[in-house]
């Protein structure tokens, strides 16, 4: 078992703090406070609760740390990539509408970027009790256990997540022909939190992910999860993914990158 790095200590206890009143709120989801923000885009009282709780433990332990934050960002935040200051880039509840209806595929994300650059990531299950951290340089690691990627070698023998945002209609039609293309090949899941889906990509669960009109929040701390793991993500055009601009992301294992990359 490694040692855990200080920083993904921290991290880590962000998580696990926020964690208890997401617990709470999943056994009493009738009491839930939920607003829309967009179609089939919602944000519950858990959420904000979970970021409150996250803001507060990052700044007490790394005050000098920069926050961007998906119930707080503005898009000035983007700007702050390009500083030299380290930045927490936090989802205090990926899978908001799985967490409404019950389902418990869902996470708290947190990576840590310096200069556009995601040096380590965490997400936590609180319901599974599922804690994923990688550090650049240390691989990935299960509740203590080292992780990688699949070594499946052919597209037919995988299981291929994904996702897709109703609210952007425009982009349904071409999104459904890369679904049947891939479908057509391998085995496919919608499961609703991308931070899981990339965290099963680097646990060997998913072969690989695919997913368009993403933000840096639901996917900083995967990426450095996969890529630890043994893993590929690059953009829709096959380059090394670009936080601050980037919305579209393919992540696998090596042996099928270029299968599923000539499939999309």
């Amino acid at each position: 078992m490694a040692l855990i790095p200080p920083i993904v200590t921290v991290m880590e206890k962000a998580c696990k703090n926020a964690s208890k009143s997401l617990i709470r709120d999943f056994g009493e989801l009738e009491k839930l406070q939920i607003s829309r923000k967009d179609m089939n885009d919602f944000v519950s009282s858990a959420d904000i609760k979970s970021s409150k709780s996250i803001e507060y433990s990052l700044n007490k332990d790394k005050p000098d740390f920069l926050q961007i934050d998906e119930e707080t960002f503005k898009i000035s935040d983007k700007e702050k990539l390009n500083l030299d200051t380290p930045i927490f880039i936090i989802d205090p509840l990926d899978g908001t509408l799985n967490f409404m209806h019950g389902i418990p595929f869902f996470a708290i994300s947190i990576g840590l970027v310096v200069k556009k650059e995601i040096i380590a990531g965490v997400i936590y299950n609180p319901i599974l009790n599922e804690f994923f951290w990688a550090h650049k340089g240390m691989g990935t690691w299960l509740n203590g256990t080292r992780i990688r990627v699949s070594n499946r070698r052919h597209l037919e023998d995988c299981m291929i997540a994904t996702g897709f945002q109703i609210k952007n209609q425009s982009s349904l039609p071409s999104y459904f022909k890369e679904f049947e293309s891939i479908g057509s090949k391998s085995g496919i899941r919608r499961l609703g939190s991308a931070a899981m889906d990339l965290a099963y990509v680097a646990n060997g669960k998913f072969d690989g992910f695919w997913e368009h009109n993403l933000h840096m929040w639901d996917i900083a701390a995967g990426i450095i999860l996969v890529q630890e793991a043994g893993g590929i993500v690059v953009n829709d055009k096959g380059q090394s993914f670009d936080l601050s601009s980037d919305l579209s992301l393919i992540a696998s294992n090596p042996s099928i990158y270029q299968e599923l990359a000539n499939n999309l």
